[in-house]
């Protein structure tokens, strides 16, 4: 598993007030945002990982997501990791969650075929 990029997914109650956080504070820059079918999101460069703004949030912890080159990568990781089956989710990426050490919730996904 040689991962592309880290990614920090947080679920927040108020996006906006997140977003103007990390960009006009920390100075993130936005690179790409969506609204559709009651949600909404915002992703943010940090060099090389990103971070991930998604309202409204759900509950528990989001997980923490390494991205991988492709869906063949995606069922390699699952090969080792085991859990459940890979699937493709709504915004379209095709991944799989597990448990990691100490209770973490990874996520191993890529958004190409």
């Amino acid at each position: 598993m040689s991962p592309v990029a880290l990614w920090l997914p947080f679920e927040v109650a108020d996006l906006d007030r997140a977003a103007g956080f990390y960009t006009d504070r920390v100075g993130l820059s936005v690179v790409d945002g969506w609204d559709r079918a009651g949600e909404r999101g915002v992703v943010l460069a940090a060099g090389s990982a990103f971070v991930e703004l998604v309202s409204p949030g759900r509950s528990g912890p989001a997980p923490l997501a390494f991205q991988l080159a492709d869906a063949a990568s995606v069922d390699a990781a699952h090969g080792r990791l085991g859990s459940a089956a890979p699937r493709r989710h709504p915004r379209g990426h095709y991944g799989f969650e597990t448990d990691g050490p100490a209770g973490a919730r990874v996520m191993i996904w890529s958004e190409r075929e």
